[in-house]
């Protein structure tokens, strides 16, 4: 009878455990204002210059996604999507359009700032999937990048202070709109 107790509490604290520990499996954390940040070896080349401009405001990573928040003029945008549209390695180039104004702030944050566009990316294995790649595989991320499956969008927000029409957009940058789901 003892035994059997045992192993029912062993079991009870086990499974309550693994429920508790199912929100604990995530990493994330905001990059330091003000300072370069040094991306990973997973980054498509270029994209740690793409993120380090003088007009970021926020920025932060979860897993292996990162989210950058940008401010400026139409002419920043420009020349912002100019170096994107250069990157390689990226699945293809998006800039999608949102209606309203721009909130720069973390997941966990409770408040932001303004921000006229972000950028967002992720290894495509990552973010169709949900779950990290094998950490077993050496250089997993760097291949993915390198083999045209990184998803790196831009999005806008199309009621902040930057008027679309004044942008520049290349030609190989696909617009569209959001779609709610």
């Amino acid at each position: 009878m003892k035994a059997k107790a045992i192993f029912w509490i062993r079991t009870a604290a086990c499974c309550i455990l693994a429920i508790a520990a199912l929100n604990a499996f995530g990493l994330g954390s905001d990059y330091p204002d003000h300072q370069p940040v040094g991306g990973t070896s997973g980054w498509p080349s270029g994209m740690t210059a793409l993120v380090n401009t003088t007009n970021r405001v926020h920025g932060f990573f979860v897993n292996a996604e990162d989210v950058f928040f940008f401010s400026g003029t139409a002419t920043n945008m420009s020349e912002f999507l100019l170096a994107y549209s250069r990157l390689q390695g990226v699945e293809k180039h998006c800039l999608i359009l949102h209606d309203g104004t721009g909130d720069a702030k973390s997941s966990w944050s409770t408040n932001g700032q303004a921000c006229d566009w972000k950028l967002y990316g992720c290894p495509k294995g990552w973010h169709n999937i949900g779950t990290p790649p094998d950490p077993s595989s050496a250089g997993v991320l760097k291949k993915a990048a390198s083999k045209s499956d990184y998803i790196l969008e831009i999005h806008f927000w199309t009621g902040g202070p930057i008027a679309l029409d004044k942008v520049s957009v290349p030609k190989n940058v696909e617009v569209r709109k959001e779609t709610k789901s």
